[in-house]
């Protein structure tokens, strides 16, 4: 899921006095905030903004007799360039998953500690040992985001599949996320295909299936996920796909707006804690990733994030809310049968290419 989307999405909330409380004074994205280096007693956090509980940081202060330095950044992109660009040190990063692969190979990581994690058990198992970080040795899972159907039950309901897309009805008006890897994977998927898949033969199939969706009188055009969800709440479409956490929201503002699961499977971003290679407190780092992993403190900030946990002791201590929305928690089979594809890093050459060549045709269509 895109974060800048999300924060866009929370801000009425945060301005109309929900549950969200003041969080602490942060750096701005791409600003360094001077910190003692080594002291044991400042830990430095690189993150996604509005990406944490305040009070989560708070409480682990006060639990380590430590401050925690908060600085965020708004893409992969701008946290790989200032992480390689030497700038200021920090302890702890929060990239997604497929980020971490060209982390690691970047020297940026350096390999956990398993015997300082013991909460690493809390972990859900399908989303444990994943093809980005074999093992977890330079990872553990933070929150995540899967990408459904959006629809608004006064106007549609659809069915659990991605054929009311990709079929060959043209009688509902719908949108597609302007993100390439997910409409792509979102067709593959239907197919049959992994959304990783580099198989030429596959992607051209996808690519044939996707001009006959783009050319239907019903297809709205390519939009972000605030668009999405507008949209569905004006009742001005059928079906948006979309990230499930950016209509969370929605929901909350009219119940009607609801989101599924197509039965075909989906795509799945994972974001990760990772301790930094150069990172000047290792063992402070170690417990902080050990206190998000915590039952308690797992669902404390999926509450405020409106984020999935891949924590299973984290589930049953989730708001009523975000318990009631099936999309927020595929059934745990989904994660080992290959329904759920985390987006993985294409490797350079002919696929790369041919991902790039679908995207810029359906674009410009």
């Amino acid at each position: 899921m895109k974060r800048a989307a999300l924060s866009a999405l929370l801000v009425p909330v945060l301005l109309s006095g929900c549950y969200r409380v003041e969080k602490p004074a942060q750096a701005q994205p791409g600003e360094a905030t001077p910190v003692t280096r080594g002291d044991g007693r400042t830990l430095r956090v690189f993150i996604w903004s509005e990406y944490i509980d305040p009070d989560l940081v708070k409480t682990f202060e006060k639990q380590n007799g430590v401050r925690v330095v908060l600085d965020t950044f708004e893409s992969n992109e701008a946290m790989l360039a200032k992480l390689q660009g030497g700038g200021a040190q920090y302890d702890i990063a929060v990239p997604s998953n497929y980020v971490v692969q060209t982390m690691i190979r970047a020297d940026l990581l350096q390999p956990l500690d398993r015997g300082a994690l013991p909460n690493l058990k809390n972990i859900a198992p399908g989303f444990l040992n994943a093809a980005y970080d074999p093992g977890n040795r330079y990872s553990v899972p933070y929150q995540y985001a899967a990408t459904g159907l959006a629809y608004n039950t006064q106007r549609y309901v659809p069915q659990d599949t991605w054929a009311e897309i990709f079929g060959p009805d043209d009688t509902r008006t719908f949108v597609l996320l302007d993100d390439p890897r997910e409409v792509i994977g979102a067709a593959l998927k239907y197919l049959g295909f992994s959304a990783n898949t580099t198989d030429v033969a596959q992607l051209r199939q996808a690519r044939d299936l996707l001009r006959r969706v783009v050319a239907k009188q019903g297809f709205q055009g390519f939009d972000g996920g605030p668009g999405t969800r507008n949209k569905l709440l004006a009742r001005q479409i059928d079906l948006g796909q979309i990230y499930v956490g950016d209509l969370l929201i929605a929901t909350e503002e009219d119940e009607n707006v609801q989101v599924l699961l197509p039965r075909q499977g989906t795509t799945i971003s994972m974001d990760t804690l990772v301790v930094l290679r150069r990172s000047p407190n290792p063992e402070l780092a170690h417990r902080f990733i050990n206190f998000i992993l915590d039952a308690d403190n797992g669902a404390q900030l999926s509450n405020y994030t409106y984020y999935a946990t891949p924590n299973a002791a984290s589930q049953p201590l989730l708001d009523d809310f975000l318990k009631d929305i099936p999309a927020l928690n595929p059934p745990a089979a989904w994660l080992t049968d290959g329904r759920l594809d985390f987006i993985g890093e294409l490797p350079s050459g002919r696929p790369q290419r041919l991902y790039d060549r679908i995207w810029t045709e359906l674009k410009s269509q």
